[in-house]
């Protein structure tokens, strides 16, 4: 259904800007999770809020759900993996769990080392903290969690070169 309707939105663009996202698919489908994903974040954040919860109770909510929604988008619709094995769910889910619970600290350390100790701007560091862990949450995600395993003998998976 979104695949669709990405491939409607597409044709109305230049063919230099379809071939680009038809050529980093995965990527582009991966930042329209993210936005998606942003938006389930906030609704979560602010529906409880609005019902007069505490902000930590809020936060916590907002961050399983989108944690959740963005494990599942992701699996099945930015990295097309169709594997509905028990094992691999588990694994993967893990595997997802732990990557973000690991880039959560790593954006933590990076926001009280530049706003608390280096005294910059918490907003853009923000912006900065939040681009550097979409980047490392996309390769964690496309090298390790969905990794394909169509080729047996590749350990590694391809090399998605960004070409702007």
């Amino acid at each position: 259904m979104l695949d669709s309707l990405i491939r409607k939105i597409l044709s109305i663009f230049p063919k230099f800007i379809q071939d680009f996202y038809y050529k980093h698919e995965s990527l582009m489908l991966y930042l329209i999770v993210g936005a998606m994903t942003t938006v389930v974040s906030l609704i979560a954040q602010y529906v409880p809020a609005f019902l007069g919860l505490p902000t930590a109770v809020n936060t916590t909510i907002s961050w399983v759900i989108a944690v959740i929604f963005a494990f599942f988008a992701n699996k099945f619709w930015a990295f097309k993996d169709e594997s509905t094995e028990k094992s691999d769910l588990i694994k993967q889910a893990s595997s997802f769990l732990a990557a973000r619970l690991g880039t959560y600290f790593l954006e933590l350390g990076f926001m009280v080392f530049t706003v608390d100790v280096l005294d910059q701007n918490e907003y853009i560091m923000k912006l900065i903290a939040m681009v550097l862990v979409t980047i490392v949450n996309y390769f964690l995600s496309k090298l390790f969690i969905f990794r394909k395993k169509s080729d047996p003998e590749a350990a590694e998976p391809e090399e998605e070169k960004i070409d702007v």
